[in-house]
């Protein structure tokens, strides 16, 4: 028998306090199967409420007004007679009041709405969830204040579950700031399409009332029964840096030639084990956002809004979740967060390209709208506004963001410095920010984010900053030749030189980003070309190369890759823009060629495809239609280039081309329905009276066919 959530979650605790688990999990959650994001909506395109979010007004308005409140943070305690009506909902005279409805399990969710980037002052969206045959407390959910820098977003932050399978929402303020096309988007452990919900597919359930969350029900056992003693930390004690790399050894793997690192290790000079996009399972498909990399010098620590109920196992697809809510449903492009952490202790990359990152530099995400450029982004899975993160995350936080300003040379992280405020928020569009070089969101947005205790913490966080920043600015002048850090390959030309662009290194070529020097794999643009470098080294490839697309060709000399026509040897190929060669028939502005199926080589001449004969020119390959002189003989190809044999005809005379070659018959030819004559000079059928060796002959003046002959006069 499987063991339930709660017994599992146990286990994990129990087993990390052992060290018989690492802190690095990274299993997926085994309900893991592709499910659609559920839609449920709450207001139609013109702002009012839909039929879905109304259900529960009318048993709103019927039933007892509970005493739960944002302001007095009252709830019925467990086990105590509360006469309340299950759908009642937090504030006055909600606007918005939704049936509690049981839902497909999802990890994570969020609010999104159109015409707006902000919600209205006074205008309140709640959501509460079932776990476990248990309902939530509400919590009120406000707009995001995270978003790329170059605009804002229409959502609210993502609010993590431990696996919610039944959901309730309200809305209150005044009907006139409801937003258009508000909905709640629950993404599930692998989310694949999307799902409206309709009120004629929900089923309502059971809900007893339930408070507002406050301090008063949130409660630090939820988040902490399950972790392990601050004590046995995986991988040394709590706030020790005995997972870090020997720093008499420099941070890195020395190897003469790239080499692929396996996943979930400890990579060069990280402090601790970090899962990778690739371990976590991201969807490269949904991902829109191009990695940009700036010169970084401050680290924003989040936390996530939710029931901080989630298990060490379910991680890994929570991440997932916040991917998907992030890349597709808010249409960010990919997650905004640099990195994560779990309330176990678990790092997550999260931004594309935060791992490659060279030291000094970090791509930028979408975690603080605003001062997104110039800082890298830490989320803390769980919601810190009254309980306290673990030890374990506030070690991990600390030890990624020291390692980060370490590594940029910035060894005080206390340091105050100045930040680039670049859209009007909380502050002024071009404002520069004098904050510590480890700073919490609501510092810089119109958010509480990462939760009062959560902000709290930040001094905790900063003291194991400090330590691991001393240990990873150390120099490493004894850096030379290929070095692995964070993922990435780096080439040092001279002793603590690191190499940029281009560089020749033996007999290859390799293209280290400009920006990072992180050694580029796959397909790059370099200028207006397209180079391709092997997966397995990072060397430039040249000539021939086949991939799952096709075939390509890379020129021999310099590696750019084929486009348009191309002569390879004595034959001529096509590329398509692509690069991808093409094959069969191909349409280059109004002419057509034939390119060898096996081979790609164009054809020339006569070539048979299929049952059909066509020519295609000798001197350019081109497919040849109307009369052609091949040799003594005359041919005709149709508009299809499709070569004509037997009676053809050709504007309003008749031809006749032999079955067996296509060439044009003349003079006498006999078949089985009669015998005909074809003009010596030009091939057309002759009709009608005709005078050859002194005898007439008369041919049907429709058919052709011979019908008598009779000798001259005379003759």
């Amino acid at each position: 028998m499987p063991a339930s959530r709660p017994l599992r979650a146990l286990l994990a605790g129990a087993l990390l306090a052992l060290g018989l688990v690492p802190a690095t999990v990274a299993a997926a959650d085994p309900a893991t199967r592709p499910a659609p994001v559920q839609i449920l909506p709450l207001t139609t395109s013109s702002g009012h409420v839909t039929e879905v979010g109304q259900a529960g007004l009318d048993q709103a308005a019927s039933a007892p007004q509970a005493p739960a409140s944002k302001d007095t943070g009252t709830q019925a305690d467990a086990g105590t007679t509360d006469t309340s009506s299950p759908t009642t909902a937090p504030g006055t005279a909600p606007l918005v009041l939704t049936d509690p409805v049981k839902v497909d399990s999802f990890l994570v969710a969020g609010f999104r709405w159109s015409g707006t980037d902000t919600l209205p002052e006074g205008l309140s969206v709640y959501l509460r969830v079932r776990e476990n045959g248990a309902w939530s407390p509400w919590y009120e959910s406000g707009p995001s204040s995270a978003g790329k820098d170059t605009g804002g977003v229409a959502g609210s932050d993502e609010f993590v579950t431990g696996g919610a399978d039944a959901v309730q929402v309200s809305v209150a303020g005044r009907s006139e700031d409801l937003p258009a096309d508000l909905s709640l988007a629950m993404v599930p452990a692998t989310p694949s399409g999307e799902a409206t919900l309709q009120a004629g597919d929900l089923e309502t359930t059971a809900a007893e009332p339930t408070g507002v969350a406050t301090s008063s029900t949130e409660s630090q056992d939820s988040l902490t029964d399950r972790l392990t003693s601050p004590a046995t930390l995986p991988g040394g004690g709590a706030g020790t840096t005995s997972d870090t790399t020997d720093s008499t050894t420099g941070s890195g793997d020395h190897l003469t030639q790239p080499a692929v690192v396996g996943a979930g290790s400890s990579v060069g000079s990280l402090p601790v084990d970090v899962n990778t996009r690739a371990d976590w399972g991201a969807d490269p498909s949904v991902m829109t956002w191009d990695p940009e990399y700036v010169a970084a010098h401050h680290v924003v620590v989040h936390h996530t809004a939710g029931t901080n109920n989630y298990s060490a196992w379910q991680s890994a697809s929570i991440v997932r979740g916040i991917y998907h809510y992030h890349a597709v449903v808010l249409d960010w492009g990919d997650i905004g967060y640099n990195f994560l952490v779990d309330k176990y202790g678990q790092v997550f990359e999260g931004r594309s390209g935060s791992l490659a990152a060279a030291p000094g530099q970090m791509v930028i995400g979408a975690h603080a709208r605003g001062v997104n450029t110039g800082s890298m982004g830490i989320s803390m899975l769980g919601d810190y506004s009254w309980v306290r993160p673990s030890d374990m995350t506030l070690d991990r936080v600390g030890k990624m963001a020291g390692w980060f300003l370490g590594r940029a040379g910035y060894t005080d992280v206390n340091q105050v410095a100045g930040i680039l405020v670049r859209t009007t928020e909380k502050y002024q569009a071009g404002t520069v920010l004098n904050l510590p070089r480890i700073f919490g969101h609501r510092d810089s947005g119109n958010t509480a984010c990462p939760g009062d205790t959560g902000y709290s913490m930040l001094g905790t966080i900063r003291s194991i900053a400090q330590d691991q920043a001393q240990i990873s600015s150390r120099p490493s002048t004894n850096y030379l030749g290929w070095v692995h850090e964070g993922g990435s390959w780096y080439y040092f030309s001279s002793p603590g030189v690191m190499a940029t662009g281009w560089v020749q290194v033996g007999e290859n070529w390799y293209y280290l980003d400009p920006g990072t020097g992180a050694m580029v794999t796959g397909w790059a643009a370099v200028g207006s070309r397209w180079f391709y470098f092997r997966s397995d080294s990072g060397a430039m490839a040249t000539g021939w190369i086949h991939l799952s697309s096709g075939w390509y060709y890379l020129d021999p000399t310099n590696g750019a890759m084929a486009t348009g026509w191309t002569q390879i040897g004595p034959d001529w190929f096509y590329f398509d823009a692509t690069g991808v060669m093409s094959t069969g028939w191909l349409q280059v502005g109004s002419r057509w060629f034939y390119l060898d199926p096996a081979t790609g080589a164009m054809a020339l001449g006569r070539i048979q495809v299929g049952s059909r004969w066509y020519y295609l020119d000798p001197t350019n390959g081109a497919m040849v239609t109307g009369w052609v002189a091949i040799g003594s003989d005359w041919y005709y190809f149709g508009a299809s280039g499709a070569m004509a044999t037997g009676w053809t005809v050709v504007g309003s005379r008749w031809f006749y081309f032999r079955s067996d070659s296509g060439a044009m018959a003349t003079g006498w030819i006999q078949l089985d329905s009669g015998r005909y004559y074809l003009d010596p000079a030009t091939g057309a059928m002759v009709t009608g009276w005709i005078l050859l060796d002194s005898t007439w002959y008369y041919l049907d003046p429709t058919t052709g066919a011979l019908v008598t002959q009779q000798p001259a006069k005379g003759a």
